[in-house]
């Protein structure tokens, strides 16, 4: 018996593990890309002999890989470093960087003076959101929802001290959790991590802060993030799957509620028995399939996360006095974060975030160089349309780590360039910009997230960040977990 064909578009990281999760299955799987390499968000920018990752430079959850390689059967194709400290928080106008770390003494030792009786005061936040991971990660994260009352149910299973998290925002929680402000913005700092603000972020998502803090922690890869990709498509190879690269489809052809083909610009027919979608799920089912319920002014109305202005710097020199991951805030912080992503503020003083990605990885520039990503959390294209003004916008970043940093970046740079919100969107098919795809508040979780099953087409699915159970790279392993589970027991049913 010839073996299912599934066909998957676009090689992200979601797109990859299900491609892999399937082929494990005995599935006959090819993969579109329309990207000139693989792995969506999570690649790589290599020039002037520098290596940057262009999107992702950490992740946490670890353990969401163990169970890919374990139910898959492969041996780990990358190698995880574990960092500590986890990341360096600068304040404007505070005469101080705090670094954080996993190690609560150290950590503690940081807030003498600013926050009282920090230590008890962390442990409490830190076990709440440990009992709160527990209650919810196998109710509702690691569940695929057949229908609203089946989500309804799973819900109140949650035990009711959860109830007020649901209701309030996670700034608001950690106001209860901590009296200094310093405090407060460096633990609420997981909220940007989803592409939001903590103002407009569940409470909910305060487990974030035991995943990263105790559970887990923070983890690059040896060789740099997109060793990940490589080495999973060193495996997908030798299982046979087949990767075609720049091509991007445009049209779909139906039969009878199922999907017969997709069509590429280039005029080439792609058939299959089974399709999952890698692409932003909400964008997919508007531009391709053309559904009324995500054409473009719906999507408007729709709630997305950041859009990202990115930097890659190669600079001649060593950059001893910045940490791996380090965040430059301002003093303004409800008032910015409030309004950044409506452009609603200036960016003569933006904050940003930096990673030196040459202090784990030293391969990733020449010698006696580093190599800096910086990430400037910006409006999407709804809100800032025009992005011309992106060099002074970098240029007023630059010279305000330049400041902060002690190093005069603007004689030490020998590679720069800057991608905006509208180069995003082009090189991935995000909508506007969106740099991490829908947002995550109370209407765009669970069941009220675009479905991993198409509503009309039965052999059709997706996987990543705009379905559930939401973004980041961990999410996106689970997302291809759950997709893979729902394809399997729908062919299941249809053989039985």
């Amino acid at each position: 018996m010839n073996p299912k064909k599934a066909l998957i578009v676009g090689s992200g990281l979601g797109g990859l593990t299900t491609a892999l999760r399937l082929a494990a299955k005995g599935f006959d799987v090819t993969i579109l890309e329309k990207h000139h390499r693989a792995g969506g968000r999570l690649n790589l920018l290599e020039k002037d002999g520098f290596k940057f990752d262009l999107g992702p430079t950490f992740f946490s959850m670890s353990y969401e890989f163990d169970e890919l390689v374990k139910s898959t059967g492969i041996e780990y194709p990358f190698e995880f470093i574990e960092l500590e400290p986890l990341f360096t928080v600068n304040i404007d106008g505070i005469d101080k960087t705090f670094t954080i770390y996993k190690d609560m003494d150290k950590l503690a030792a940081q807030f003498e003076g600013i926050e009282p009786h920090f230590r008890e005061k962390m442990e409490k936040h830190l076990n709440k959101t440990e009992t709160l991971y527990n209650d919810t990660i196998n109710r509702i994260i690691h569940r695929n929802f057949n229908s609203f009352p089946e989500y309804l149910l799973q819900l109140t299973k949650v035990p009711l001290k959860h109830g007020p998290l649901i209701f309030k925002s996670m700034w608001k929680e950690l106001c209860e959790s901590f009296e200094s402000k310093e405090a407060r913005m460096i633990f609420s700092l997981v909220g940007f991590f989803l592409g939001a603000t903590p103002f407009d972020t569940p409470a909910i998502f305060s487990l974030l802060n035991y995943i990263e803090m105790r559970h887990d922690g923070y983890h690059n890869v040896k060789g740099g993030m997109y060793q990940i990709v490589v080495g999973l498509l060193k495996v997908l190879k030798e299982k046979g799957v087949t990767i075609h690269y720049n091509t991007e489809i445009t049209t779909a052809t139906s039969v009878d509620g199922q999907l017969k083909s997709l069509t590429d610009r280039q005029g080439r027919e792609w058939t299959a028995d089974y399709f999952v979608i890698n692409a932003d799920a909400a964008w997919f089912r508007g531009a391709i399939f053309n559904r009324p319920k995500f054409n473009t002014e719906k999507l408007d109305k729709m709630k997305w996360t950041m859009a990202p202005l990115t930097v890659y710097l190669g600079v001649k020199g060593k950059l001893d006095n910045l940490q791996h991951h380090n965040y430059f805030l301002g003093s303004n912080f409800d008032e910015y974060a409030k309004g950044v992503f409506k452009n609603q503020v200036s960016f003569q003083k933006p904050y940003y975030y930096v990673n030196i990605a040459s202090r784990n990885n030293p391969d990733s520039a020449p010698v006696g160089h580093e190599s800096l990503y910086i990430l400037c959390p910006s409006p999407d294209l709804r809100f800032k349309p025009d992005w011309s003004d992106r060099e002074a916008i970098v240029q007023n970043i630059i010279d305000d780590l330049s400041e902060r940093s002690g190093y005069n970046l603007n004689e030490m740079i020998v590679s720069k360039t800057i991608l905006s919100p509208e180069h995003w969107g082009e090189m991935f098919n995000l909508y506007k910009g969106s740099g991490l795809g829908l947002a995550h508040d109370m209407n765009q979780i669970g069941w009220f997230r675009p479905a991993n099953k198409d509503e009309k087409y039965s052999n059709v699915y997706y996987v990543g960040a705009s379905t559930i159970p939401g973004t980041g790279l961990p999410m996106t392993v689970i997302s291809g977990k759950l997709t893979t589970e729902r394809l399997l027991s729908d062919l299941k049913r249809v053989t039985h």
